[in-house]
């Protein structure tokens, strides 16, 4: 992203939210707020003269709806910077908005001013998020659908064979932009969050090693005490 001053832009029908952007102290973090829009029609038809760098973008509007708008303006506009920000937080409207060309998606209401500031500090230090070219596309959204189930579901038989699956990828795609973004294998992320679990119960619990095994979703409790073992340098009778 080129450097210099961004220019803002938000499209959203909830007064509301309108008036907490345009109060927001975007000079600071080297923004400028230059308009607004209550639906898609208008933003449209707003698009050129403004010429925004990024734009905040609702999904429930009137008369056209943000992701209409998104798939008709990203032709228009394909280095502007769309991020959804909307009260609807399902993961399959992330995902559409993702794949309509949105550089992220973003819940109202759930950022302080602070830390809104330092989203903004992030995204606009990001060189990657040059949104016109298709190889750049971000997978953040799937990468943290899995940390998401992997934190719920590691106590069943999870894999990534299974979040692949639901998600509609292939499982080795899927294990190469999760190690891309976070720097870790599956294997080693469910690993340690089933051994973070476990160490927590056998500490602080009556349970007995076995079904602690089985509660973090070992059924071989050999196996459990082996790679327990392993990743802390004691074994699991070594707590109780």
């Amino acid at each position: 992203m080129k450097t210099g001053i961004k220019k803002i832009m938000v499209i959203d029908d909830d007064v509301p939210i309108l008036m907490s952007m345009r109060s927001f102290p975007w000079k600071k973090y080297h923004c400028q707020y230059i308009g607004e829009a209550t639906d898609g029609k208008e933003a449209l038809s707003l698009l050129d003269a403004l010429s925004p760098d990024i734009i905040f973008l609702d999904i429930v509007m009137p008369k056209m709806k943000g992701l209409e708008f998104l798939k008709i303006a990203k032709k228009k506009r394909p280095n502007t910077l769309f991020i959804i920000h909307s009260a609807y937080s399902d993961f399959e409207y992330a995902r559409e908005a993702i794949r309509s060309g949105a550089y992220d998606y973003i819940s109202k209401g759930e950022m302080t001013d602070e830390e809104f500031g330092n989203y903004l500090i992030k995204i606009i230090g990001k060189e990657h998020f040059k949104v016109s070219n298709k190889n750049e596309e971000s997978y953040r959204y799937e990468v943290q659908f899995i940390i998401d189930e992997t934190n719920n579901r590691f106590m069943e038989g999870i894999s990534l064979e299974i979040l692949a699956s639901e998600l509609g990828l292939s499982p080795n795609y899927l294990g190469y932009i999760f190690f891309k973004e976070t720097g870790k294998h599956f294997k080693d992320y469910l690993n340690s969050i089933r051994m973070e679990r476990a160490y927590t119960l056998l500490k602080n619990t009556p349970l007995k090693v076995f079904e602690v095994s089985e509660q973090i979703g070992f059924k071989n409790t050999q196996y459990f005490v082996t790679a327990f073992s392993k990743y802390f340098g004691i074994t699991p009778g070594q707590l109780k």
